[in-house]
């Protein structure tokens, strides 16, 4: 597999891990370029269907979560035969390593990994997934003590059947609850119990069981008492013991009821008023013998009772000598069992003629029953009633026969019956009604898994319904609602789940002005922010060019939408011509001191120009300049004219003066 690309995009570098069901390459995402985790199920469960579908589930289950103590999963896929997870890739080793290397683990360091594991496997039971494997070798830990819980390979939906599979527990022994060790249901509180296995042993270096085979490590679960982990360790507080022996109570009863009360007590373990507490007792543990004598979900048989031949001590032997006493015995048995031989028969006999003969005698007061099955009750009695019979009415729960019609009766058709009999007539009252489970709080994808393997529903209905409160996909409500007796097979079940907060889409201000911008997108339940856009020749100058988000797109309400308003067009410098006119013979004031001709001379100040002269002639005659300024954005330009080294005009020119841009927008 080295070298191999899975899906063209997945390169394989190298094995680092090997498991019963698959086998774990380090790889690298081609596309993403980072290193990833790929589980591939072994070559030899390929064509089993069974595998394949725990295969899938574990990306199915750990798909549904999200955790930072909880691997993720990337991809799935399937090429060649090959069924693999992509998984995220976890630089570190097992907390099985670590317990090898470290172990015993000071307390407070156990506490700060413990405290991780248990937040995980919360995650997970909040969800609704057991993961029913906890155990150190499923669980990875970095350089600096950071936890991921992997292989939920067996992790079923809380509501899911047992553990067993194909006659077997799956599982590691050594981590084992007592009910699962008895094929029973595995719950949240199994994983409780496994978790407390795993601090046992990290503070204690050992396994509280330890065995040859899993049979035997089974029946110590189920029926010894582990060396308190305090005779091991003396370090470990009492504090720590205490969470231990109520975690790995035989009952699951005493055990805490979720994973988050043991979150709840790590965290005040080490507290200095708690280190010394006294030490906790579940009275009658380990586990009463009616619940211990039978574990068929190991394959083991139950103890055959004693016989004479086995276990039974022989009878005494006679004494010698007393044939004549021996022998009077013996005769005096044979005869009481001749005697009781000819009574059996006798009364066989008188019970056959008795039978045979009183229907001939007495058949006036005697009537055959009538067949009523098929009928309805009110049917039923008018048709016995004609016979001269009475009837009794029973219920029963058919599934697939019709409500209120007669399934069966007692005496048969046929029956001769004494007239005024009573016939018990069993109705139907239809299919059993059944309570409604409680799915609020789950997530949709697990409850839709659940329901795919065992929908019991004449439909499920799925509504969707935004909520602020509710995350994403978990379940909200439901109709009928839990604990509801129902018939399962006439029954829509109604699922509203979140769909997180409430969206729309933001709505086309493009082109508005600020204020009706902002009234529209309040409407439409978004936060407004106002910022200055670019210079547009299309948009007027104040108006909403651009929306971001985008115009069209989803957005959760209450987030906000930032709306861009144009400048308008782009200033640009302006160029203006000033007509300037010098009268040589006129009587103006721009006439020159004599009329033999005026010295002219123009001066011009712009954007390209400092007191640049501009004209510079002698004219005999009346001559009109056309002079050039380029006033730059948002500053002027001037000129001044000299007639003989005289002033005799000048003016400046703003900006705004000539600026013909769009408007302040304003309307």
């Amino acid at each position: 597999m080295i070298g191999k690309r899975l899906n063209g995009r997945y390169e394989i570098l190298s094995r680092i891990g090997d498991g019963g069901m698959a086998v774990v390459y380090k790889a690298r995402d081609l596309i993403l370029e980072r290193y990833c985790a790929v589980k591939m199920l072994r070559h030899e469960f390929v064509n089993d269907e069974a595998f394949i579908r725990r295969f899938r589930r574990e990306a199915e289950s750990v798909a549904s979560l999200s955790h930072e103590n909880i691997v993720n999963i990337y991809d799935i896929g399937e090429e060649d035969d090959l069924y693999y997870i992509v998984m995220e890739y976890v630089d570190g080793i097992t907390l099985k390593s670590f317990i090898k290397q470290y172990a015993p683990i000071a307390p407070r360091e156990a506490v700060y990994i413990l405290k991780q594991i248990a937040a995980a496997i919360e995650h997970a039971h909040q969800y609704g997934i057991v993961h029913r494997d906890i155990k150190p070798q499923n669980i990875l830990i970095d350089e600096h003590e950071h936890v991921k819980v992997t292989d939920f390979g067996i992790a079923q939906p809380l509501t899911s059947a047992t553990i067993t599979y194909t006659s077997s527990i799956i599982g590691s022994a050594h981590y084992l609850s007592p009910e699962q060790a008895k094929g029973g249901k595995a719950t949240v509180k199994s994983d409780i119990y496994a978790f407390g296995i795993v601090m046992y042993e990290m503070l204690t270096g050992q396994l509280p069981f330890p065995g040859d085979s899993p049979v035997t490590v089974a029946l110590k679960h189920l029926n010894e008492m582990y060396t308190m982990p305090t005779e091991l360790n003396p370090a470990i507080p009492q504090s720590l013991e205490n969470i231990i022996i109520r975690a790995l109570a035989k009952d699951p009863a005493k055990r805490y009821d979720t994973i988050g009360d043991v979150y709840d007590d790590l965290v005040t373990a080490l507290n200095p008023e708690r280190i010394n507490e006294p030490r906790i007792s579940l009275m009658d543990e380990p586990d009463d013998e009616e619940t211990t004598r039978v574990i068929p979900a190991l394959g083991l048989k139950e103890k055959p009772p004693l016989t004479e031949t086995s276990s039974t001590p022989p009878p005494p032997k006679k004494p010698k000598g007393d044939a004549t006493s021996g022998d009077a015995k013996k005769k005096r048995k044979k005869k009481r069992w001749l005697i009781t031989t000819i009574a059996v028969l006798s009364a066989a006999i008188l019970a056959i003629v008795i039978y045979l003969l009183i229907p001939i005698f007495a058949s006036g007061g005697h009537v055959n029953v009538p067949d009523v099955t098929g009928k309805t009750y009110d049917q039923a009695v008018d048709k016995l009633r004609a016979k001269q019979l009475y009837a009794e009415q029973k219920s029963i729960e058919v599934d697939d026969k019709p409500t209120g019609i007669v399934i069966k009766q007692n005496p048969g058709e046929g029956t001769s019956v004494k007239k005024g009999t009573t016939i018990t007539l069993y109705v139907n009252k239809g299919p059993k009604k059944e309570a409604v489970q409680n799915y609020v709080g789950y997530s949709r994808d697990t409850v839709e898994q659940l329901l795919a393997e065992n929908n019991p529903y004449k439909d499920v209905k799925w509504i969707a319904q935004p909520s602020s409160d509710v995350p994403e996909g978990q379940i909200m409500s439901q109709n009928p609602e839990p604990n509801t007796k129902i018939i399962p097979s006439e029954t829509v079940l109604e699922l509203t789940y979140s769909t997180g907060p409430p969206t729309a889409k933001v709505p086309d201000v493009i082109g508005k002005n600020q204020n009706d911008a902002i009234s529209t997108l309040e409407n439409a339940g978004f936060q407004v922010k106002t910022e200055n856009g670019d210079y547009s020749d299309e948009i007027p100058k104040g108006h909403v060019m651009r929306t971001d988000p985008e115009v069209g797109q989803t957005l959760e309400q209450g987030q906000t939408v930032t709306i861009y308003l144009s400048k308008g067009p782009e200033k640009k410098p302006e160029t203006v011509v000033q007509s300037i006119t010098i009268t040589v013979d006129g009587n103006d004031q721009e006439k020159g001191p004599n009329d033999k001709g005026v010295h002219v001379q123009i001066y011009i100040t712009d954007m390209n120009n400092q007191h640049k002269l501009y004209v510079n002639e002698s004219i005999t005659q009346t001559k009109t300049y056309n002079v050039p300024l380029t006033i730059p954005v948002d500053g002027n330009a001037s000129y001044q004219v000299y007639a003989d080294g005289a002033l005799v005009k000048e003016d400046t020119i703003k900006y705004s003066d000539v600026y013909s841009g769009g408007s302040s927008g304003e309307d």
